[in-house]
């Protein structure tokens, strides 16, 4: 049960993280950014003990990087989409 919930709520994430660089997108700067950065965050995550059960799955492990990447690169395209909107006014 555990392991389905966090899967499908990490697939939303990823999709909506998806979404949301598709819509704006971002600089090749973002994109390298936030999937180093994404990587480094689903590393720390699957480390910890409250996912422990997750990084013995495949699908489950798989999904918390992918929510990480998407969800790292969707922020920092929004934050270059805003300072560049600043930055033009």
């Amino acid at each position: 049960m555990y392991l389905t919930l966090v899967t499908v709520l990490c697939v939303f994430v990823a999709i909506a993280g998806i979404v949301v660089s598709v819509i704006h997108e971002p600089p090749t700067w973002a994109v390298v950014v936030g999937v180093v950065a994404g990587f480094a965050l689903s590393a720390a995550l699957l480390q910890t003990a409250a996912f422990a059960d997750i990084a013995q799955s495949s699908v489950g492990s798989w999904s918390v990087r992918l929510a990480s990447f998407a969800g790292v690169e969707a922020l920092l395209t929004l934050t270059a989409v805003q300072r560049g909107r600043t930055a033009e006014n």
